[in-house]
């Protein structure tokens, strides 16, 4: 483990001791690829037959997740932001989404204790410039159905007037409200979503807003497998253009770029388009194995959940993951 200097205070020997350990990791990630590390980070659970002796430390984050500095007998790990491993597969349609799951967001105690109606009815006196602490506060609580009906074009407003935002604050904002829109809104609507993806459009969603997108997409078809094929098209040709334009080689390495270019194929494989066996196999194409596997892998516990829900679109899937990834 890296040894900080003893002439430094507690805080920054934890800051240099953190820094190295990082960078350790990172390195190591990029030059091996670590398939199972990355599902590790991007799943937040551990393969039972990975496991191991391990000294450290966890912290517990606002956000419910954990980060860990741990060493290893294969040396010092970092893992940042994970889940705890008994997380089950969760319907994003019954449950609040995490407001702070990719950003880092807080929000405020007074704000968690009103009921979702007096929520909702600040929202909609704040109207047209709510606070980024209120917009955290309405994607942690429940919302009936009516409430919903009610909550939907406030959060999408929310999210047009402020996607382009400069405001950190603001941005931690509007992933929370895309996260919760989506999460709550009619799954027959979700081709709506196709606007926040437009290329071109003169206020582009920055790489972490269109991780979400696509994030929220795949958890709602996971729990929500298509009834039949090809639901939502212009929403899928939108992911495809995502992957196209990120799984260049020298994009893909990227801060944020695999994940969002995984979950984009994810997405698409999960609304049962045709463009899942092109998006498939850009995934075989690239010259990192690694993102190979990851999306190999993904698919293969999306197919896991769809055989308890859809035994057709499972079945769809078990065969196009078998043509795709046979020689993975």
């Amino acid at each position: 483990m890296p040894q900080p200097d003893e002439t430094e205070s507690p805080s920054m020997k934890a800051e240099a001791y953190f820094r190295k350990l990082d960078a350790d990791v990172t390195a190591a990630m990029k030059e091996q690829g670590f398939p199972a590390t990355l599902r590790w980070l991007k799943k937040g659970r551990i393969p039972r037959s990975s496991m191991m002796t391990v000294e450290g430390v966890v912290e517990k984050l606002p956000s419910g997740h954990y980060d860990a500095a741990l060493q290893t007998e294969e040396g010092p790990l970092l893992l940042r932001n994970v889940q705890r491993s008994d997380r089950g597969s969760i319907d994003p349609q019954l449950i609040p989404s995490n407001a702070s799951q990719s950003f880092g967001a807080t929000t405020d105690s007074d704000e968690l204790t009103l009921t979702a109606d007096h929520l909702l009815r600040q929202l909609i006196d704040a109207v047209p410039n709510p606070s980024s602490s209120l917009i955290c506060t309405v994607e942690l609580t429940r919302f009936d159905p009516s409430e919903r009906q009610a909550l939907l074009p406030l959060l999408w407003q929310y999210i047009l007037d402020h996607r382009n935002s400069n405001n950190r604050d603001e941005l931690i904002a509007v992933g929370a409200a895309v996260r919760k829109y989506i999460a709550i809104m009619p799954i027959d609507r979700m081709g709506e979503l196709a606007i926040l993806l437009e290329s071109g459009h003169k206020s582009p969603l920055s790489i972490e807003l269109e991780i979400e997108v696509a994030k929220m997409i795949y958890r709602n078809f996971e729990a929500h497998p298509p009834a039949f094929a090809d639901p939502q098209p212009e929403l899928a040709q939108r992911l495809w253009e995502m992957v196209q334009a990120y799984i260049n080689p020298r994009i893909l390495l990227r801060d944020k770029h695999s994940a969002a270019t995984s979950l984009a194929i994810e997405a698409i494989v999960s609304m049962w388009s045709p463009l899942a066996e092109q998006a498939m196999h850009a995934a075989v194409a690239c010259p990192y194995h690694w993102f190979a596997e990851l999306v190999s892998d993904d698919l293969n516990d999306l197919h896991e959940t769809w055989s308890g829900k859809n035994p057709d679109a499972a079945s769809w899937l078990a065969e196009l993951r078998n043509n795709v990834f046979a020689h993975v």
